[in-house]
């Protein structure tokens, strides 16, 4: 391990690989802050999204395209607060899930479930290119 960080402090912004940047900074001996800069927040108008899971755990979808992991598990939240879950995850266990990447496929198996049909490349391409098939 080298030290010609050593005595540095270095405040470093979010990003996606976070966590292998700041332990690759201290390996060189710096002192890290890890700055967040993005705060995700429920809406505040929940009734469209309570509208919402109220018809998809009525069984009224035949696909769902999940373009994240965090959206997963805020539906999940909401269904919860909602006395919905239950309901929600019969339905979204009864549903083709299409996933772009590896954040909604990792949220589906937190909950037991796998995606369906996995785009390829994990962009919105990559999502029209899965249904496509």
């Amino acid at each position: 391990m080298t030290e010609e960080l050593s005595g540095r402090r270095i405040v470093v912004p979010e990003t996606r690989e976070l966590g292998q940047l700041l332990r690759m900074l201290e390996e060189r001996g710096a002192d890290t802050v890890p700055c967040p800069m993005i705060a995700i927040r429920d809406t505040p108008d929940t009734a469209p999204v309570e509208a919402w899971l109220r018809r998809f755990a009525n069984g009224t979808c035949d696909d769902l395209v999940l373009m994240t992991g965090e959206g997963l598990r805020r539906l999940l939240g909401f269904a919860r607060r909602i006395d919905l879950e239950s309901a929600f995850l019969v339905a979204l266990a009864a549903t083709r899930k299409i996933t772009r990447g590896p954040k909604p496929v990792r949220a589906l198996r937190e909950i037991g479930l796998g995606a369906d049909l996995p785009a390829d490349e994990p962009t919105t391409e990559g999502v029209i290119a899965a249904l496509e098939r």
